[in-house]
């Protein structure tokens, strides 16, 4: 990531560029396209705001809006967090959910570091969804146009904020985002997630079976009022079908709540932060399978599990269709260029989004510098990398 200028709109953005190295590798150009397909439907307050994307001399890049603050991952790592404020952010995040939920878009690595904090124009909290990079659309056109993520049963995601039908593949819809909503939610009241475990294969599997441990037991002097507390345990439900059906329907739970509806004695934290699982793995299909069986329960193919929409009006589940493109094929610079024009078609129709604040004083390079240091950078860890591999 670098902060740049963009030539056409006299603004600083923070420009997202494929690695040189990574760019002959198809499956990642596909992800990289489809953040910056995804980013360009949502347009609201609380979703990052994307405002180019293109290929330029082989280098893919997004450029978006250039925040400044902090994740609310890094916050967390730092002290507890305001309980009241716990829930305006969490409002936050619904609401920017709600909108993509509406657009038939899941998530689908909702977690706190991917949840960004500037401060508002009253010095409050202006949250902004970050990581669209694995979502996944609903819809029949987009899915024509996306491959399936993962291949031979692999699924990639945040074991700690995975929901069960995640980790066995067998549907998979907006009710995931409302499940890692509702550990993340139980996260910042609770100051530590509803399971922790050193074992990665542990922690999965409560996910599937292990129930949620009451909030007042996970945090002491800890009190919540019966209806959060109802709240944070349906969007944790096992069954997607006992959840939530959107962002939209949590969030009119949460708005309908008493004032103050959690209390706690000391703010102060005991112990460290458990982190185990709190990042982006590759989960094989031997580890989903073994995990799967020891809870009982059936396991499909990452690649083949059904995307289907919450609505019981909706159409049946939809089948992604397997990639056409091998590695490297021409095909996909084409099919990715012409990709990126239509982009930059729809974000052109767009209305421009109100600068987000930024620190005085600050400089960003232009745009060749940035690719020149790029290359400058892989070429010292190419020498370096020769030249540890010799002595």
């Amino acid at each position: 990531m670098f902060r740049a200028k963009h030539p056409d709109q006299d603004r600083r953005v923070a420009l997202k560029v494929l690695h040189d190295n990574l760019g002959s590798i198809s499956s990642l150009k596909r992800r990289f396209e489809r953040e910056a397909r995804v980013l360009a439907k949502l347009d609201h307050p609380n979703v990052v705001y994307i405002t180019d994307f293109g290929v330029v001399e082989g280098h893919t890049f997004i450029a978006m809006e250039l925040l400044e603050g902090q994740t609310l991952e890094q916050l967390l790592e730092d002290q507890p967090i305001d309980l009241d404020r716990a829930l305006r952010i969490t409002k936050q995040i619904l609401a920017g959910l709600a909108f993509a939920h509406g657009r038939q878009v899941v998530h689908r690595d909702l977690k706190p570091a991917n949840v960004y904090l500037c401060k508002s124009a009253d010095g409050g909290d202006q949250v902004k969804l970050l990581d669209f990079g694995l979502a996944k659309m609903l819809s029949i056109d987009d899915l024509s146009q996306d491959g399936t993520l993962t291949r031979k049963g692999r699924i990639v995601g945040t074991p700690a904020y995975m929901a069960p039908e995640q980790i066995t593949g067998v549907s998979l819809d907006v009710r995931a985002d409302v499940y890692a909503l509702g550990v993340l939610l139980y996260e910042l009241l609770a100051d530590r997630r509803p399971f922790l475990s050193e074992r990665r294969s542990e922690l999965l599997r409560a996910h599937l079976l292990e129930p949620v441990p009451p909030l007042a037991d996970a945090r002491k002097g800890l009190a919540v009022h019966p209806e959060l507390e109802a709240i944070v345990r349906k969007a944790l439900a096992k069954d997607p079908a006992h959840r939530y059906a959107d962002a939209t329907e949590m969030l009119a739970a949460i708005e309908a709540l008493p004032l103050h509806p959690a209390k706690i004695v000391k703010q102060r934290r005991e112990g460290d932060r458990h982190r185990t699982g709190a990042t982006s793995e590759i989960i094989s299909s031997n580890e989903r399978r073994a995990v799967s069986e020891a809870a009982g329960l059936p396991l499909e193919p990452a690649g083949t599990a059904k995307t289907q929409t919450a609505s019981a009006s909706a159409p049946g589940p939809l089948t992604p269709p397997a990639n056409v493109y091998g590695h490297g094929d021409p095909r996909e610079d084409l099919s990715l260029r012409q990709n990126a024009a239509q982009i930059r078609r729809e974000l052109s129709s767009r209305p421009p989004s109100p600068a987000a604040p930024r620190r005085r004083g600050s400089r960003g390079p232009s745009t060749p510098m940035l690719y020149a240091t790029a290359l400058a950078l892989f070429a010292i860890a190419a020498v370096l990398w020769l030249t540890l591999g010799r002595s």
